[in-house]
């Protein structure tokens, strides 16, 4: 994966100044739609590189193929939409350099958090909120999602904004908040998320053609599409996953993690336990949708 340091420390935004110690503002993102569509609509953005920034989109802008967007205001150059993701609306844009500040920070690494650990994140007004990260999950309330998302607690903000940006002790950015479940819960589309979209703009949604059982702490495939990738390779219904190009398979949010984080552009292997045997089959081939 590519690394995308250095990130913001310090930015300059709407006459704000962030000191390089303090939790990083967030941009702000303008969306201008046609004039038949409405009001300009304004979202929060995070530095992800030196020229690029990630936001959330909600949908009903996003399919808009008439938006145009801008930093801060339309006053500032159009920016350019590196890539998008429908589902979640996250959005990387391509930035000049001179309009952002380069500072210091990075990504926080995959698999780095554990529970208890302190989060935080400023406001458009310069406001710290204190919160804890809590643990991975794929579903905000009802609405599920095809990767694990991080699940956070801020116990004095009743509602906590969707699109800001949320950074660890260290002022690495952890997520940018994608939903809210309850007073003071929320769940961030996780770092990694960000940068493999930004790192690979053209990759596809990749589906297997498999079930599992969400509520099974052992990955056994429960069901299987006639004709699909795996039924073609001759993985069988009640096949126990264990690895997916050589990523362990311990759990549904692996299996979610292990297919979302795939380009599609090459043939998979995976192993399965079936009966008292391992099972290994190469060179599948996944169906691919549009992100």
């Amino acid at each position: 994966m590519m690394d995308l340091a250095p990130i913001l420390t310090g930015i300059a935004v709407a006459g704000l100044i962030c000191q390089a110690t303090a939790v990083p503002v967030p941009f702000k993102v303008e969306a201008i739609l046609p004039q038949a569509e409405g009001a300009p609509y304004a979202t929060m953005a995070a530095q992800i590189g030196k020229d690029m920034l990630a936001s959330l989109i909600p949908y009903r802008v996003l399919k808009n193929g008439g938006v145009t967007y801008h930093l801060g205001d339309k006053s500032t150059p159009p920016l350019q939409v590196w890539a998008q993701e429908k589902l979640t609306g996250l959005t990387i844009f391509k930035v000049d350099p001179a309009h952002i500040y380069d500072g210091q920070a990075d990504l926080t690494p995959p698999g780095i958090l554990k529970r208890g650990d302190k989060l935080s994140f400023a406001s458009s007004k310069n406001e710290t909120t204190q919160g804890i990260y809590v643990g991975m999950e794929h579903s905000i309330g009802d609405t599920s999602f095809p990767l694990r998302l991080i699940r956070a607690q801020f116990p004095k903000l009743a509602v906590p904004p969707i699109g800001q940006p949320c950074y660890d002790s260290e002022n690495r950015l952890v997520g940018i908040v994608l939903g809210v479940s309850r007073k003071g819960t929320c769940h961030l589309l996780p770092a990694r998320a960000i940068s493999f979209l930004a790192t690979h703009p053209e990759a596809k949604r990749v589906r297997l053609g498999c079930l599992l059982d969400i509520n099974s702490s052992t990955p056994v495939i429960e069901g299987l599409i006639n004709g699909g990738p795996l039924a073609r390779a001759g993985i069988q219904t009640g096949d126990i996953l264990i690895n997916i190009n050589d990523t362990p398979i311990r759990n549904y949010g692996d299996m979610l993690d292990a297919t979302y984080y795939l380009t599609g552009d090459k043939p998979l292997s995976i192993e399965v336990i079936r009966g008292t045997q391992v099972v290994t089959s190469k060179g599948i081939l996944p169906t691919q949708d549009p992100r």
